[in-house]
């Protein structure tokens, strides 16, 4: 039996250098690679090159499905929400920095299966696509994604439910972005898992008080600085621009910008619960 592999490539925020571009091409001599996507697929082989680099020079997401088990996500941020730090586990869910000292670095989800732990993917490349705002959403504070992540590997084989503690519970859990179901889906938690671990998330009227204290903040941000953020958006810059805003408030914030709620609880709580529930 033949085994099925894609894996992809996409820049959001500018598009690879034509210098860059050439290391692309280095990397495999099958893709389909351009300034802004690399697609290639597998039936035999493996993909060689330097994941790593690439998104170091260039690309900011990287997506690996395979029918034997592999389901990997790699982002490039510019920085590390300092609040994310609590939902790093293992290696499976871990940000290694660039080079020289830079706040930059690659974000890395990666669950452990077995084949057949999960539903194929029959159209990985859309599952992708759907997947791509995540990376905005976590610079901009927001840390579901993060605590997704965080549920699906702690209740993976390599950890035993019983001895893994719940990471503190974001607002919001209980309406996700559109790429945040997908994401829950493509990482095998069901909705009576999302749900049990919903009942311990801070209240939506917290959410609306960290929306008002950044509309405040906004506010009172000074004309010349604003109204350059929004001459630079009308440039076709909106994705670094809104980088540089998110992390200028979250410097200026005392608390978590994204309301959390720590609970005590081990995931072993979480799915007998998740079982009355369903």
């Amino acid at each position: 039996m033949s085994e099925f592999q894609y894996i992809a490539f996409r820049a959001i925020d500018a598009p690879v250098s034509k210098a860059n571009l050439k290391y692309m091409r280095e990397q495999s001599t099958r893709a389909e690679i351009t300034q802004w996507a690399f697609d290639n697929q597998y039936t035999f082989g493996d993909f060689h090159g330097d994941t790593i680099e690439m998104l170091r020079r260039g690309y900011d997401f990287h997506f690996h499905y395979a029918d034997f088990g592999i389901r990997k996500l790699m982002i490039h941020i510019p920085e590390l929400p300092a609040e994310a730090k609590e939902y790093l586990i293992d290696d499976q869910l871990c940000f290694t920095k660039d080079k020289r000292g830079q706040t930059s670095g690659i974000l890395t989800f990666n669950l452990s299966l077995e084949p057949g732990d999960l539903e194929d993917v029959w159209e990985p490349a859309q599952v992708m696509d759907n997947l791509l705002p995540l990376r905005a959403e976590i610079l901009a504070g927001d840390l579901r994604p993060l605590y997704l992540a965080h549920l699906a590997i702690a209740s993976d084989m390599n950890h035993d439910p019983a001895d893994e503690k719940d990471a503190p519970v974001p607002a919001g859990l209980n309406k996700l972005t559109s790429a945040q179901k997908v994401f829950a889906e493509f990482y095998g938690i069901d909705k009576a898992m999302l749900a049990a671990a919903a009942q311990g998330a801070p209240s939506p009227a917290e959410r609306a008080q960290a929306r008002e204290d950044f509309d405040q903040w906004l506010e009172s941000q000074p004309d010349q600085t604003r109204n350059s953020w929004l001459t630079r958006v009308v440039q076709d810059e909106a994705p670094a621009v809104r980088i540089e805003i998110m992390a200028a408030y979250r410097k200026s914030q005392k608390a978590p910008a994204w309301p959390t709620a720590k609970v005590d609880r081990t995931i072993a709580d979480l799915l007998e619960k998740a079982g009355r529930l369903e």
